[in-house]
């Protein structure tokens, strides 16, 4: 059997987050940022914003047919 490996990060130079959206929904995505920076933090959820519009339009998901 093949030994699996964790990777724990510990986040503190972003200690706040957003999540967005709802896993049954289409996902959700979780933002870190720094509340104090708000200027900063937008640019994160922009660029998210952008990152998800353009996984939706790209991947596709199929889900098996139940028989």
């Amino acid at each position: 059997m093949e030994e699996q490996k964790h990777v724990h990060k510990h986040i503190n130079e972003n200690p706040d987050s957003i999540e967005i959206g709802t896993p049954s929904k289409g996902g959700a995505q979780k933002i870190y940022g720094d509340y104090n920076r708000p200027e900063e933090f937008r640019k994160k959820i922009d660029n998210a914003a952008e990152v998800r519009t353009y996984a939706q339009a790209n991947i596709k998901v199929e889900m098996p047919q139940k028989e």
